[in-house]
Formats: structure tokens, sequence, C-alpha cells
């Protein structure tokens, strides 16, 4: 009858057979990925001719120095009200309607060409008769509407200030 195991024996792997594995996987790893490694040392190789490598190079080095000189530029009054405006402009743009905004942004952009061409056919003199004719026409109408109305909301807004 066989023996029973009494203990157990753990395999140790030394280092140098750590680093020999370790090394054998990246040989097969290099193997399997060739293509995309000897692309990799073709932009490298791009890099360092260029300069780049050696500029990303010197910018790792110096981290800390452009570090502080970004947070001191960054703190400028300047800076720091851009900052704010872009903040509030992202909050405007948030609370748009996204389809109402395309149809105002599109209506806009045919107008403006419109009247573009329409500026550029046509030297004539615009008259206070004229002006009063155009108020009839439903699209200029429309436009004025919209604008008044808008300047009202705004007046609205303003004086709850």
């Amino acid at each position: 009858m066989a023996k029973p195991i009494t203990a157990i024996q753990k395999q140790t792997i030394t280092e140098e057979e750590k680093r020999e594995k370790t090394i054998e996987e990246l040989k097969t790893s290099l193997t399997e990925k060739e293509e995309a490694v000897t692309e990799l040392l073709s932009i490298m190789e791009e890099l360092h001719n260029s300069g780049i490598l050696e500029a990303l190079n010197a910018m790792l080095k110096s981290r800390e120095d452009i570090l502080k000189i970004v947070i001191g530029q960054a703190n400028r009054k300047p800076v720091t009200t851009v900052i704010n405006h872009v903040i509030g402009i992202a909050q405007l743009l948030a609370n748009l309607d996204p389809q109402l905004t395309a149809k105002l942004l599109e209506s806009t952009a045919s107008g403006v060409t419109e009247a573009y061409k329409n500026a550029k056919e046509t030297e004539k003199k615009i008259g206070i008769f004229d002006l009063l004719k155009a108020l009839n026409d439903p699209d200029i109408n429309r436009a004025i509407r919209f604008f008044l109305s808008a300047l009202k909301e705004i007046g609205k807004r303003l004086n709850g200030e």
C-alpha cells in the first residue's frame, strides 16, 4: 500500500526563473504582434527624428516647473473670467431644447445667407414707407414678433435681479 502524503511541498520559483519566464512571454507576445510593434517603433523613430520625443522627454523632466507656470497662468483674472463665461454658456446650452436651438440656428444661418445675397444684388435705399410696407410681410412680422418677445422676456429677467 502507498504511503499517505503528510506534507505538501510548495514549489518555489527563483527570481531568475521568474525573469526567464517573463522574457519568454515577451518574446511570444512580440512575435504574435510583430506588425504592431514594428509600427510603434516606426512612430518612435519619427518622433525622435523630428525632435518631438526629445521635447516630450524634457517636458517630463521639468513637469513640476511647467505645472507651476500653468497653475500661475490659470489663476490670472482674465483666465478665470473666461472659464466662468464658458461654464455659463455651457449651463445656458444645457437648458435649451436642442431641436428648438437647431431650428433657430438653421433659420438664422439661412436668413443671413439670403440677406447677404439680396444686399449684394441691390443698392436701393430703403425709405420710411418701405419699412412700413415691410411690416405687412408675414415673414418680417413673425421675426419682429420673435425678437420683441425675446426682448420682453430678457427685460423681465433683468428686472428680477
